[in-house]
C-alpha cells in the first residue's frame, strides 16, 4: 500500500507541469522572476491540471454512456 503511493507520488512529480512549477518557484526564491511571472506560470499549471481532469472525467462519462447504450 505504501509502495503504490509512493510510486504515485514520483509519477506526478515526474510530471512536467510539476517540473516547470518547481522551476519557476527556485526561480522566484532566487529573484530571477518576480511576482506576476511567477503566479502567470503558477495559474497556468494548476489551469492545465483542471483541464486535464475534466477531460478525463468528460471521456470516463461519455464511456460509461456509450456502455450503457450497448448493454441495453
Amino acid at each position: 500500500m505504501i509502495s503504490f503511493r509512493f510510486q504515485r507520488l514520483v509519477e506526478k512529480m515526474l510530471s512536467i507541469k510539476f517540473v516547470i512549477f518547481i522551476v519557476a518557484t527556485v526561480l522566484r526564491c532566487f529573484s530571477v522572476i518576480g511576482n506576476a511571472e511567477w503566479l502567470t506560470i503558477a495559474l497556468t499549471v494548476i489551469a492545465g491540471r483542471e483541464v486535464q481532469k475534466f477531460k478525463d472525467f468528460k471521456y470516463s462519462k461519455k464511456e460509461t454512456y456509450e456502455e450503457s447504450l450497448g448493454s441495453n
